[in-house]
């Protein structure tokens, strides 16, 4: 196996890597959000806003990068097809 393919296969782990614990993030701030917004609270005013809108907007950032990723992991691996 030559040098540009091992690189290449590094770069594909860490790609996924990256991919997976970005998901997992993703997947504790949706929960986060749901907790945080409870649409059965009575009094509007008691929900966290202000929180749930700094979840947001992470989890926003985090599925910009997932969807680059994304295609960077379809490019190395189209390499070895």
């Amino acid at each position: 196996m030559n040098i540009e393919n091992m690189q290449i296969k590094g770069q594909l782990a860490e790609a996924r890597k990256k991919f997976k614990d970005l998901d997992t993030e993703a997947s504790g701030l949706i929960i986060l959000i749901r907790s945080l917004l409870n649409p059965y609270e009575e009094d509007i005013c008691k929900l966290g806003i202000e929180k749930a809108f700094t979840a947001t907007s992470r989890l926003n950032s985090i599925v910009e990068q997932m969807r680059i990723l994304k295609i960077k992991i379809e490019q190395l691996e189209a390499h070895f097809d």
